[in-house]
């Protein structure tokens, strides 16, 4: 293991795909459009992380990411690019529901799948092991815990106080002031948005029937993948056993 930078401050980013334990509780059976679909909306939210923010790790259904936060940086692009990520996961739920050729219990309730950001300041070390790097320290450890909240709805950008007042650009937002609370970390304040429903509403995708052709090939294909994967494994654990 070697350090690769000394403590920093950094902005720390989790986005999660809200509702994801629930839809495979109930599609079991159709998991494999399940995964396709899950995939789909993580590479949209993975395609938004670009410099500065870097990507930290993948973490099932959600994305943690970060950015070094030096002297300055621009408050506006991060503000923006946090409402972006909300905009364009809905853009893409549209879009998964104007291709599918297929009524299953997934591919018919993607509109049920929603999206959380948690944003926090604070400090991190980052470090290697291996091919790999990692982010440690009490603020990575808060940011992970606040995804666990007493906000009952499930979409929104929630950011701790360090994090609003380090940003502090969020024109014609308006913020819900909360406060969370964790036995071994203490009072955590935070500030909540929750994204309008109209920015979904009324929008109409029209899809080619090309789109429709490779939206069912890619379909077709996570299928195959995930069986031969689990046939796979199969035969390994029966070789071993």
């Amino acid at each position: 293991m070697s350090v690769i930078n000394n403590e920093k401050e950094a902005l720390l980013f989790f986005a999660d795909i809200s509702g994801y334990t629930e839809f495979v509780k109930k599609h079991t059976s159709t998991w494999a459009h399940g995964q396709f679909i899950i995939s789909e909306l993580l590479k949209i939210i993975l395609q938004e992380i670009d410099e500065p923010l870097k990507i930290a790790k993948i973490e099932g259904d959600a994305i943690f990411f970060y950015m070094p936060v030096e002297l300055t940086f621009d408050q506006k692009l991060i503000s923006n690019k946090l409402l972006k990520f909300f905009s364009e996961f809905d853009n893409k739920k549209l879009s998964l529901n104007s291709v599918r050729s297929c009524e299953c219990q997934c591919c018919s309730n993607v509109e049920k799948l929603k999206l959380k950001i948690i944003v926090h300041f604070g400090k991190v070390l980052i470090y290697q092991i291996n091919q790999f790097q990692e982010l440690s320290g009490l603020d990575v450890i808060i940011l992970h815990r606040l995804s666990k909240n007493s906000v009952q709805k499930n979409e929104y950008l929630m950011l701790t106080e360090s994090a609003f007042n380090k940003i502090a650009y969020f024109k014609d937002i308006s913020f819900t002031a909360k406060k969370e609370h964790y036995e071994d970390i203490g009072n955590v304040n935070t500030l909540v948005y929750f994204p309008s429903a109209e920015q979904s509403q009324g929008k109409e995708v029209i899809s080619s029937n090309f789109e429709k052709f490779l939206f069912k090939y890619k379909l077709l294909f996570m299928t195959f993948y995930l069986i031969m994967r689990s046939v796979v494994q199969l035969k390994f654990l029966n070789v071993r056993n």
